[in-house]
């Protein structure tokens, strides 16, 4: 399931920024702080280079929407569901919020994403939101914790594509509350973890 930034932008409750070091900061919600970020009539600029953190607006559900990269030195969002860079627009002012992402160290490399991801060889889309939520768990390291000791009753096959692909896991179990790997649980909303059970 992909839903349209500018549809889903009035139910945005949350929205994350993340950093290289596994840390994570929820700066607010709304439309208003989502349009600063994700200027609906901003024009495009050129695409930068250079460090950058990744943003993700989540729903009310906790269901990520579209996701970007913002460019700490060229004050520049990209936007894609594949964190291409795509949809690039100069952000004029940041909210006052965003002094809480001097916590997180900047990614200097591509992202690392997910090629494929299935169940029992039935795949789901990819990129999509749920295979958004997924890598999105995945780069919280900060927030996992140990894993239930119960055993797996949902498997997933996971395929990576970037730099960092060699040291994803490929083997993940969907919980009800996130996806583990060998002993630590990365969380998630219960709402689209019941949403990736659906699938098959």
């Amino acid at each position: 399931m992909l839903l349209p930034a500018a549809a889903s932008a009035k139910q945005v409750t949350k929205i994350l920024v993340v950093g290289a070091n596994g840390r994570s900061v929820n700066i607010g919600g709304g439309w208003s702080l989502y349009e600063q970020l994700r200027p609906q009539a901003g024009v495009s600029v050129a695409t930068p280079s250079g460090p950058y953190i990744l943003v993700y607006p989540l729903m009310e559900n906790g269901l990520p929407m579209e996701p970007g990269r913002y460019y700490t030195g060229a004050q520049v969002g990209c936007w894609s569901w594949s964190l291409d860079r795509n949809a690039c627009f100069a952000i004029g002012r940041l909210p006052a919020a965003w002094s809480r992402t001097q916590t997180l160290t900047s990614f200097t490399s591509e992202p690392t994403t997910l090629a494929s991801l299935s169940h029992r060889g039935v795949r789901y889309t990819v990129p999509s939101n749920g295979s958004v939520a997924v890598e999105l768990a995945l780069l919280r390291t900060r927030t996992a914790r140990r894993a239930p000791r119960t055993p797996c009753a949902w498997r997933l096959d996971a395929e990576w594509q970037g730099p960092a692909a060699a040291s994803r896991p490929t083997s993940l179990c969907l919980r009800a509350n996130g996806v583990s790997s060998g002993a630590r649980l990365y969380p998630m909303s219960r709402a689209v973890a019941a949403m990736l059970h659906s699938v098959g």
